[in-house]
């Protein structure tokens, strides 16, 4: 088969199996609920929680939680989200005491965390799909001999690409682009930008700040993922090395 084919052929794969990395680093990170407590730590969340509940329109007791609670919440709304979005109206806080102080989210806060939900379903069935077509590409090099470039080359073309991407959205600015990424991916008639006066979703994320060092960690964790994916098949020998 010729370079150019075969160039294609591993551009492919190099894509669609860097995408199931970072699905693969969404879950792996679900399970340690995103490093929240480190992130909570860094980004001063508790102060912003110490600020703002007493101007919560419906919901000042939250002053009354704890840090460890602060855990607690966002750990259980990470559990709903990936359990599409079941159990999202049974998160209550409570005071150091174990007191009852209230429901954690409202209705539209529900609506929306279901709505994310839904996405990383049809985001699970779409890297499912790519998996298999990582799997096939696979089968297509072993059975037309296509070797298997220099990592090095990967690296570097993959490096570069991510490089003018991360070029793009800090040209744009990360919060613009985040805020313009929701109406596409949600509903148009559902709410999805909230004040921290009158969420304690919004105020648990110090939203937007919080994302910022998620999506870090989760491209950084997905390209270890890639990266040692890559070198197991080299360390296997199932391709020759060019």
């Amino acid at each position: 088969m010729d370079s150019f084919r075969t160039c294609l052929l591993w551009a492919a794969y190099s894509t669609t199996s860097l995408l199931v990395s970072i699905w693969l680093a969404w879950h792996l990170c679900a399970q340690v609920n995103f490093l929240y407590p480190l992130w909570y730590s860094t980004l001063s969340i508790n102060q912003t929680v110490s600020q703002t509940s007493p101007r919560h329109l419906y919901k000042k007791q939250f002053g009354a939680t704890t840090v460890q609670e602060h855990h607690r919440l966002f750990a259980e709304i990470v559990k709903s989200v990936q359990n599409q979005g079941k159990g999202l109206a049974n998160i209550k806080f409570y005071d150091e005491q174990g007191r009852l102080l209230g429901q954690l989210l409202t209705e539209k806060e529900i609506i929306h965390l279901n709505d994310v939900a839904r996405f990383v379903n049809q985001l699970n069935w779409l890297s499912l799909i790519l998996f298999v077509i990582c799997l096939l590409l696979v089968a297509t090099f072993f059975l037309l001999r296509i070797t298997m470039p220099k990592l090095r080359s990967l690296f570097v073309s993959v490096g570069v690409i991510l490089g003018m991407l991360a070029l793009v959205v800090i040209s744009i600015g990360p919060t613009r682009v985040f805020y313009w990424l929701h109406p596409i991916v949600f509903p148009a008639d559902h709410q999805w930008f909230f004040y921290y006066e009158e969420s304690l979703m919004s105020t648990l994320m110090k939203a937007p700040a919080l994302f910022a060092p998620l999506g870090v960690q989760l491209i950084l964790l997905g390209l270890l993922i890639w990266g040692l994916h890559l070198l197991v098949l080299k360390k296997l020998n199932v391709f020759k090395s060019a």
